[in-house]
């Protein structure tokens, strides 16, 4: 079974909240005007990776709980290859209540703890397969990586990473050893400066390509920074829509860049275009795939015109 790109990573459930009038605040009831529910998490970037025909691969885990079992039928319903996936006799629930308002978000996550040694659930699923690259949704340990990129190495694979903002960006003293094992690394601005352990966007993205050979940093509204050993260009963003939700926008922006990078082996600043153009229409809609677009839908927009290149 061959796959363009592998993904590794757990599902969630997204329940959203819509048009609050008020951000909450202790001791007072807030009604919204809208809520979804959807998948979230990697379910995002492999959904909307899908829908521009791209094969991939999804290394999940669902449980036998309504949470594990609704987003599963998303994903089967989307025509997502569930192959790699593990179902297990048990609950598994990993839930996210996301409450966006102006432009921000706030998050309240429950997650059982794992029924089964993910690690190596994620390592002999791709033993099972070929495929051409290892995206992952989120920064690792050296130790929880090494393995996985071994793996992708062997198979003559490239390797992408997210950041996420945890804890422990701030005081783990081993992402330069970390980032040296990817191709490509794909933080938000804050987690840019974080794990460069520098104040400026310019500093960081001229820090972390000592580290790694490509950096891609997603700066919302403002676009996105590329940044290699000898170049930065600026890419800008793609307004399609009103802002309606902005829950995951970065995991669909990273489905458009994948697609660029991994099927067509585009210049870096054009698989951003591509990034700017899912990230863009995923923040018209609520759920970070709802709006993810299809491939000729990605191409209408982008041939509407070039984004301008420039420095920070």
């Amino acid at each position: 079974m061959y796959y363009d790109v592998v993904l590794p990573g757990d599902y969630f459930f997204d329940l959203i909240y819509t048009d609050l009038p008020e951000f909450p605040s202790p001791g007072r009831e807030v009604y919204s005007k809208g809520i979804a529910a959807t998948g979230g998490a990697m379910f995002i970037t492999a959904v909307s990776l899908r829908r521009l025909g791209v094969r991939a691969g999804w290394v999940a885990c669902f449980g036998n709980d309504y949470y594990s079992e609704y987003v599963h039928r998303l994903a089967l319903e989307e025509d997502l290859d569930l192959s790699l996936a593990a179902c297990v006799d048990q609950p598994y629930r990993r839930v996210t209540t996301a409450i966006p308002f102006q432009g921000e978000r706030a998050f309240v996550t429950y997650a059982d703890p794992s029924p089964l040694d993910l690690q190596a659930h994620s390592l002999s699923a791709m033993q099972q397969c070929d495929f051409a690259h290892l995206h992952l949704g989120g920064i690792m340990s050296l130790e929880r990586l090494t393995p996985l990129a071994n793996e992708a190495r062997s198979q003559g694979a490239t390797i992408s990473m997210d950041c996420q903002d945890v804890p422990n960006l701030h005081t783990a003293g081993t992402w330069k050893h970390v980032l040296s094992m990817v191709d490509v690394f794909m933080p938000n601005a804050r987690e840019a400066r974080i794990v460069s352990g520098t104040d400026s966007l310019d500093g960081a993205l001229r820090w972390l390509t000592q580290w790694t050979k490509v950096v891609v940093v997603k700066d919302g509204a403002n676009g996105a920074w590329v940044a290699s050993e000898d170049s930065i260009a600026h890419v800008p963003a793609i307004s399609v829509g009103p802002v309606v939700d902005t829950t995951g926008a970065g995991d669909c922006f990273n489905a458009g860049f994948l697609f660029g990078y991994v099927v067509e082996k585009a210049p870096v600043p054009l698989c951003a275009r591509y990034g700017n153009i899912c990230g863009g229409l995923s923040v018209t809609q609520v759920g970070g795939a709802t709006a993810a677009p299809t491939l000729e839908q990605l191409k209408k927009i982008s041939a509407q015109g070039e984004g301008k290149a420039g420095n920070p």
